[in-house]
């Protein structure tokens, strides 16, 4: 006597899903520099804030709440053979969990640069300072020149007797440049004789 071994797979209920990978990646940028002329740039610590907000939708159509998977007859003779083989005896309805999902990430990155060898920065403040006192003797040096040509084109012009109108709004450009007989010399002058 043979068994009977013929078997009918039950067809078995499908699921599905996603998964979704977002990655942030903060990227030095451009480190700030303070120029100070003569090709002198320096660099100091810097801090980034760096905010970001990621979206996700997931969408599954169609929208099947439920399927049914069938429940088969498990009678057995007393040999254990399947009496029914293959008979469905109902269908059982299940939660499909098949929904759209929404997610929101969102996070921010900070970052800290900060130079390892303060030897290198030292310097550069040092050269930075310096240049600042050269360009301060430079600007002192261009500001009396500036002050001596307005002296002396004043005074040469006042003895000529040329003077801005006292109603031009140039008249403050001489107005504190006072012109003086020079010592030893005689002016033209006139005396009344009496």
């Amino acid at each position: 006597m043979f068994a009977n071994t013929s078997n009918t797979a039950a067809p078995s209920a499908s699921a599905s899903g996603s998964v979704s990978n977002f990655a942030t990646q903060v990227l030095q940028g451009n480190t700030i520099e303070n120029h100070y002329g003569n090709g002198i740039r320096c660099q100091g610590p810097q801090m980034s804030f760096s905010p970001f907000v990621t979206t996700s939708f997931n969408q599954k159509r169609p929208q099947d709440y439920t399927y049914e998977t069938p429940v088969y007859d498990p009678s057995v003779d007393e040999n254990g053979n399947l009496i029914n083989p293959g008979d469905i005896l109902y269908y059982q309805e299940n939660y499909s969990n098949n929904k759209d999902s929404l997610g929101i990430n969102f996070g921010a990155a900070l970052t800290f640069t900060f130079p390892l060898d303060n030897r290198f920065q030292d310097a550069c403040l040092n050269s930075a300072t310096t240049q600042e006192k050269i360009q301060s003797q430079i600007l002192s040096k261009e500001r009396l020149n500036y002050e001596l040509a307005r002296l002396k084109n004043c005074g040469e012009l006042a003895i000529k007797g040329i003077s801005f109108s006292p109603d031009s709004k140039y008249a403050d450009l001489c107005r504190d440049v006072v012109v003086s007989p020079v010592k030893n010399q005689v002016l033209p002058h006139t005396h009344k004789l009496e």
